[in-house]
């Protein structure tokens, strides 16, 4: 008697895949204005900085979880997000989030990524207005 036939087995997930993942993580939670899924995208310890316009902006990644993201509703239809520009090397990572009418302006993000216990997370987050 043979056994039954195993179920295949997925394809390891490449590195700059992972890093694609993290960063659509933060996306979705964005997207759906879901603080404690930004906050998740984020590690404890996160840093952002950035323009918007003429202001500049500084705060925690859990700061942002909570006073713009836990603020903001949902994204509309006219949101789009591309992400790009990944490069991987070993534990950490960068990657380019473009957005299209995110809160009502067009940002670049450049994110670092750092892998803590084999998760993928934003270590750092800088950006501006388009």
């Amino acid at each position: 008697m043979s056994a039954a036939p195993s179920a295949a087995q997925p394809a390891p997930q490449s590195a700059e895949d992972a890093v694609r993942a993290a960063v659509q993580r933060y996306v979705d939670g964005c997207v759906a204005a879901d603080p404690a899924a930004v906050r998740d995208a984020f590690t404890e310890d996160a840093m952002m900085w950035g323009t918007l316009g003429p202001e500049a902006v500084t705060m925690s990644g859990a700061d942002f979880a909570a006073n713009v993201i836990a603020t903001a509703v949902p994204a509309g239809p006219e949101y789009g997000a591309e992400i790009h520009g990944i490069v991987v090397t070993g534990e950490i990572a960068h990657a380019v989030l473009d957005e299209r009418q995110f809160l009502g302006a067009d940002f670049r993000n450049h994110f670092g990524l750092v892998r803590r216990e084999g998760v993928w997370r934003i270590a750092s987050k800088v950006f501006t207005t388009r």
